[in-house]
Order: structure tokens, then sequence, then C-alpha cells
């Protein structure tokens, strides 16, 4: 019988994931896997647990929860040297669900049917240097309003999901800018702008679209930049149009494909990093093409 690890994060999204393992557990059963249960207790739990794991444990990985949790299990397979060791099968049950939004998969029905299957698509991250450490990205590296939005979001729990809508709504009112050194390519500028977001998926947050001619399959960061040349009415503007996608024909847009760029911040400050914040005064980001076995 092949060995199968869950790692379930028992506070994400709506709080259901350990209800929906033990919903599926029969299933998974039933498909021929001996099922281990890993609840995570803390933020980072995933990562610790995955970091120890040895290449004969298991036989694949299914992750209960949002972005966050795939994210520290990515990074823990990273830690592990075994990134390209697992199957890596994902059950949305979190707050944001940026890859399951990509695939068109976010009923967990049909994804546990779908991971306990064969079919698996090599999927690319993004590795990010960081002024104490390197982390890997699965969805986004964002920086400005990308990060301090997500930081009043944090303070907005209590609104539940629509908390990100809301603390976007009010950064966009605020219209703060933020100044930074940017590489992309080996191309070093000045810039001045409201945020910059480098997307490894096309979705992000809560079904926002922000890099709808980007994915996880081709090899490449789609870099979206919104400068200092815009107003609060654009703002709004860009707000109402990303869920669909059509920000990207917006003239205050810039987007720009790469395989690596860096950010300067010239100080301390904050980046969102799949959703968890990041202190650093800088950081430089590259693409890792096939680096994850997705279950699709």
């Amino acid at each position: 019988m092949k060995s199968i690890l869950c790692i379930v994060n028992p506070v994400s999204g709506l709080k259901k994931s350990l209800k929906v393992y033990y919903e599926v557990e029969k299933k998974i059963k039933d498909a021929g896997f001996s099922p281990t249960l890993f609840t995570t207790n803390y933020v980072g739990h995933a990562t610790e647990y995955v970091s120890t794991l040895k290449p004969n444990e298991f036989d694949r990985v299914l992750v209960f929860g949002g972005d966050g949790t795939v994210n520290e299990t990515v990074n823990g397979l990273y830690q592990a040297d075994l990134l390209t060791h697992f199957p890596l099968g994902i059950i949305p049950t979190g707050s944001g669900n940026s890859v399951m939004h990509d695939i068109d998969c976010l009923d967990y029905h049909d994804a546990i049917d779908r991971v306990l299957e064969d079919n698996i698509q090599l999927m690319d991250v993004n590795k990010v240097i960081f002024d104490d450490g390197v982390r890997l990205s699965i969805s986004i590296i964002g920086w400005g309003m990308f990060s301090y939005g997500n930081l009043l979001a944090e303070k907005l729990r209590f609104l539940g999901t629509i908390r990100y809508d809301v603390a976007s709504i009010i950064k966009l009112l605020q219209r703060s800018f933020y100044d930074a050194k940017m590489t992309i390519n080996n191309n070093t500028s000045d810039i001045s702008c409201a945020f910059i977001v480098g997307c490894n998926s096309i979705h992000t947050g809560k079904g926002m679209k922000a890099a709808p001619n980007g994915g996880f399959f081709d090899g490449v960061i789609d870099i979206l930049i919104v400068k200092n040349d815009v107003n609060r009415l654009q703002l709004i503007n860009l707000f109402s149009k990303v869920f669909k996608g059509e920000h990207i024909h917006l003239p205050y847009v810039h987007i720009e494909k790469a395989k690596s760029f860096k950010i300067d911040a010239l100080g301390e400050s904050l980046f969102n990093l799949d959703g968890d914040l990041v202190k650093s005064s800088k950081i430089s980001t590259e693409v890792i093409p096939k680096a994850i076995k997705l279950l699709v």
C-alpha cells in the first residue's frame, strides 16, 4: 500500500481543513493509500516538519489549507533537498488558493479525486533571497501596497476572506507611493511606485487575476508595476478590473516578463511572500522552472 502524508492546517481559511480531511480519509484509503495525518499548530510548523522528511518515507504529500500552508510545505521540501521528489497535491481549504484557482479546481471533492490519480505537471517556483536568508514563493512576491495592504488585512482578520478586498480599497484610497532601485534582467533603474508584484501564478489573494498571461508552467515571472503617476480614481479602476485580468490593458500598468528581478527598498521594508510578510531591505528573485511535481 502506498503511503501518503496529509498536512492539515486546522485554522486555515474557514477552519474546515480538519473536517474535510476526516470526510475524505476513507476515500484516500479506498484508493490504496495509507494516510499519515500531520496537523500544524503554529506558523512555520509545516516547514519544520517537512524539512525532516526522508526520501523513502512517503509516496506523495497532500496539503489541506491555503497558499500559506502550501508555501510552508514547499519550503520544507526545499530545505530537505526533496523539492522535486514527492508529488504534491493540494486540497483548497484556505482563504487564498492561487494554485487551485490557476488549475480551476476550487471544489475539494474534485481536488481529492485529482490528487489520488497520477497526473502530474511540473510547476515553477520563485527563489527569493532576503537579507537574512532564502525562501521559495509559489505565488507572488509583492512590495509597496501589496505588502502594507496585507499588513492591514491581518488586522482585519475578523472580517474573514473579504479582509483582503477591504484592505486593498483602504490602501488605494490612501494613495501611498514607495521609492526603490529596481533591477529586471540586469537592467537597473530608480522607481517610485504604488506597488510592484512578481507573479508566479495567474491568480493571487481571493481570486484576483493579477497575471492573466502568466502561470506556473511558463518558466518566467510576470512583473506588474504601477508607478506614481496614477491618481486615486485610476487605482480604484485598477482594483475593479483585476478580478477579470482586464487591468493589464490600462496605460498606467506596466507589465514585463523576466527570469529574475531585484528590489532595493533603500532601507528596512516589508515584502509580501505568498501572504506572509517578511522584513528585509532588499530582495533578489529568480524563477526555478519545473521545480515541483504538482498533482493536477
